[in-house]
């Protein structure tokens, strides 16, 4: 039986009471035993190491020797002979081990559910007849939609006052480290990551700073914004995506870092290309360049404009905004975010052939599509862990298999697939199901079942149950048809 690290263990638990203390203050009323179990729910999507019945003690706030006490409590509440339960053996349950069935019916009575919601056994209930949201309440907090709405309602106050310059160096920090993190990490726990530490820079900048740790802050909480975004778009979340990239470029502003406007109006132009907005994605683009020219801030900028004009069949622009992006990597001296943060804020060679890849595939060349694909993936094969992004990895298989298709050559797009129809649900980001889905009308067979299958688990299924989304919003979203090649 492995046992997580005590690193790992303490990040889960912070992460666990976050969410019970965020789902609490916004109740304004008892608990009931099914807002526990919503809580509980909500700390098993964001920590799946974690098993459902240490997630059930975690959403009630016990410690273990507070749970033991309890269960004591109700045997002799209930007049029910007292077991001689010790720490040592709560722990094994939480770490896996499943209890014999009279501890079983005592358990269950405690947290008053069942063996399956415990993790003792196991639901054969066909998916179709589960009822839905049978761990959560109907109207649960809508995590993306609220930080969002915060964030653009923070970047219209501008206020200045007074912090140590410790903190200051904290949080820069952890904003990099989270940058560098997304890369190779799962999005849905490090977005209640995100959101807490944007909520720190946004209460020290409510306190007295200077003019120059001001505009640290602002631009530390621009970043959050932006990596938010991101998180957003493959949690397909749209909407709220849209609005922390634009409250980035507004912190950007205030800040007056150039950097992050051109990264914030490319993060935008990303968002529009998504949601067929391809006139909007050239303009955000053509702006982000007005402040970032040069450099990896000003390739992926024309990259992002290439790849808008492709879509709308503007092709002697699109090839020049491929030889404009390759001259502006070429001529750039670097810049704060997108070399010295990088990560997620970085853009690569490798992810710079993969854009490639697309640009060449919109314009109808498929053959210089696969070409490009390829360069692509054979430099991620050579990243080291921390540069190698397994979701751009992803985007350039799948956009590989999709030139592969158009070449009539099924058996080189099935080659391509293979590798991505295993990667976790927790990794499989909108983007990537999105451009799967346009390559079903074109497979046949077990392939076409196992593609399916795919996309129907994914990321935006599980920040859904965990982060559900206001009607409102949902009705908002853009909806693409699965026959678009992305």
């Amino acid at each position: 039986m492995t046992t997580p690290s005590r690193g790992g263990d303490r990040s889960a638990i912070q992460i666990a009471g976050g969410i019970r203390e965020r789902t609490l203050a916004a109740l304004g009323e008892p608990p009931t035993t099914a807002v526990f179990h919503q809580i509980a729910d909500e700390i098993h999507l964001c920590c799946p190491q974690l098993t459902r019945f240490k997630c059930l003690r975690l959403a009630y706030g016990w410690t273990v020797e507070e749970a033991i006490e309890r269960f004591h409590a109700m045997c002799d509440r209930e007049q029910i002979k007292r077991r001689g339960l010790s720490e040592r053996s709560w722990r094994e349950w939480e770490a896996g081990a499943r209890p014999d069935r009279d501890y079983t019916d005592l358990l269950c009575r405690l947290f008053e559910t069942g063996p399956v919601q415990l993790g003792f056994a196991r639901d054969y209930t066909p998916p179709e007849m589960r009822r839905p949201g049978a761990w959560r309440r109907p109207a649960a907090p809508d995590l993306i939609s609220a930080a969002a709405q915060e964030a653009s309602e923070h970047a219209e106050r501008v206020e200045t006052s007074e912090v140590g310059d410790s903190t200051l160096e904290r949080l820069r920090t952890q904003v990099i480290w989270l940058s560098r993190r997304y890369v190779w990490e799962a999005p849905l726990p490090l977005f209640v990551e995100m959101r807490a530490l944007q909520e720190q820079t946004r209460r020290a900048l409510e306190r007295r700073v200077h003019p120059a740790q001001a505009g640290e802050l602002y631009f530390l909480a621009g970043a959050l914004c932006g990596l938010m975004a991101n998180a957003s778009m493959d949690m397909g979340r749209r909407v709220p995506a849209d609005t922390l990239a634009r409250a980035a470029w507004t912190y950007g502003r205030i800040a007056g870092h150039r950097s992050l406007m051109g990264w914030a109006r490319g993060m935008q132009a990303s968002v529009a290309l998504w949601d067929r907005r391809y006139e909007d994605a050239a303009g955000y683009a053509e702006d982000g360049l007005t402040q970032l020219p040069r450099g990896q801030g000003g390739a992926r900028l024309h990259m992002l404009r290439a790849r808008a004009g492709a879509m709308l069949g503007w092709t002697r622009e699109a090839e020049d905004d491929l030889l404009k992006a390759a001259d502006a990597r070429e001529s750039g001296a670097g810049d704060e975010l997108h070399d010295g943060f990088a990560g997620e804020f970085a853009f690569r060679p490798a992810k710079h052939a993969y854009y490639t890849a697309v640009t060449h595939l919109h314009l109808g060349q498929p053959a210089r599509a696969i070409e490009q694909a390829r360069t692509a993936l054979g430099l991620y094969e050579r990243e080291d862990r921390q540069n190698r992004s397994y979701g751009c990895e992803a985007m350039a298989g799948a956009h590989l298999a999709v030139a592969h298709l158009m070449e009539d050559d099924p058996g080189g797009a099935e080659q391509a697939l293979t590798p991505l129809l295993a990667l976790p649900p927790e990794r499989r980001i909108d983007s990537l199901a999105e451009t799967l889905q346009s390559t079903r009308p074109m497979v046949r067979g077990s392939l076409a079942e196992r593609l399916e299958s795919f996309c129907a688990t994914g990321l935006p299924q599980s920040a859904a149950r965990a982060l559900p989304e206001s009607l409102g919003e949902s009705q908002g979203k853009s909806q693409g048809s699965e026959g678009d090649l992305r």
